[in-house]
């Protein structure tokens, strides 16, 4: 076999790997595309919405409605991130409310024509969220899910925990509001 017979067989073989890789990529990129899930895309800087307006507060009790809550802008699940900020929230307020409220019934018992006292009692009284058979969503979004290989799994894991500080924060915010307001 003469140098030109080789150089044509190699081209030939070139050709024929050529071709057989232009028809397996595709059907490669395929495969490895449905085994591994492709992670959502935070939102470019400044698309993140401003806020969204909701509810706090389970039917049955107290409820703050069309509170705006800032979505935090390194959350990768917005829902997620609502649902813990409304877990802490609550947890949270009623943490200081409830206390509160049973100071000022105990005394506005004791003083009942103190005026102080039945403003101060006004402030607190009713203001507590019933949490009777409130899901917080920690069986959906908990810290079991952190180490979760999944991606989607571990961003509403994330997200949920960057809520409930966010509602801590912002539930200790709105008390010490609510405390200024108290006549001393």
């Amino acid at each position: 076999m003469g140098r030109s017979a080789r150089c044509r067989q190699a081209t030939t073989n070139l050709r024929e790997r050529l071709t057989m890789l232009q028809r397996l990529l595709p059907i490669t990129v395929l495969a490895l595309a449905a085994c591994a899930p492709l992670p959502s895309l935070p939102p470019l800087p400044g698309m993140q919405p401003a806020g969204r307006s909701v509810a706090l507060g389970p039917a049955g009790g107290y409820q703050q409605p069309n509170m705006t809550v800032q979505v935090a802008a390194d959350a990768c699940n917005a829902e997620a991130f609502i649902e813990g900020y409304k877990a802490d929230y609550y947890l949270t307020w009623n943490q200081f409310v409830g206390p509160k409220e049973g100071i000022y019934q105990q005394l506005a018992r004791q003083q009942p024509s103190n005026a102080r006292v039945a403003w101060n009692l006004a402030l607190y009284k009713g203001k507590r969220f019933n949490l009777n058979g409130y899901d917080n969503k920690t069986s959906v979004y908990g810290m079991q899910n952190l180490t979760s290989t999944d991606y989607a799994v571990r961003c509403a894991a994330t997200s949920y925990q960057k809520g409930k500080n966010a509602g801590t924060a912002a539930a200790m915010s709105a008390y010490k509001q609510l405390e200024a307001q108290e006549r001393q």
